[in-house]
């Protein structure tokens, strides 16, 4: 008789989904899938971004591959002192990436491919009459990266 009053009871706690023990304990603290900052930017693009879709060739160079077809996006642009500013959430791979461009002396558009903890993975030179290239020079690729960056987070609703 007293096994089958267990029974039920296992059966509810498993079908609760995800348990954790620390919620027992008042280990209830905010548990972010990204960074705080990340998340916030991830929520900004998805509520005011507008879709988008980009052209395949600069994002393949950077390791975005999606068979060819264009890559889409939520994207949000905008003016900068030196320049435009685009940042794209790429939404066709299962994990939240950030590609941050912006366009110099209107020829050259810089693209920088990072995650959601802001660790760059690659960079791309465009130039509009011709091929994207990978930027070899990794000081020059870090410096325009956090350049971007901090235009992003200056921006950013709720710092």
């Amino acid at each position: 008789m007293r096994v089958a009053s267990v029974v039920p009871l296992a059966l509810s706690a498993g079908a609760c989904g995800k348990f954790d023990m620390s919620d027992l304990f008042g280990g209830s603290r905010k548990k972010y899938t990204l960074t705080p900052r990340g998340d916030r930017l991830v929520r900004w693009l998805q509520n005011e971004g507008r879709d988008g879709m980009m052209d395949p060739e600069p994002f393949a160079v950077m390791g975005l591959v999606n068979g060819g077809r264009d890559i889409p996006v939520k994207q949000m642009a905008m003016n900068g002192k030196d320049g435009r500013y685009v940042i794209s959430l790429v939404g066709f791979r299962s994990v939240h990436e950030f590609v941050l461009h912006r366009t110099v002396n209107d020829s050259l558009i810089v693209f920088h491919h990072c995650d959601t903890k802001f660790t760059r993975f690659s960079s791309v030179r465009y130039q509009r009459n011709g091929k994207p290239q990978f930027i070899t020079d990794t000081a020059f690729a870090e410096a325009d990266f956090q350049q971007q960056l901090a235009f992003w987070f200056d921006q950013m609703p709720g710092r």
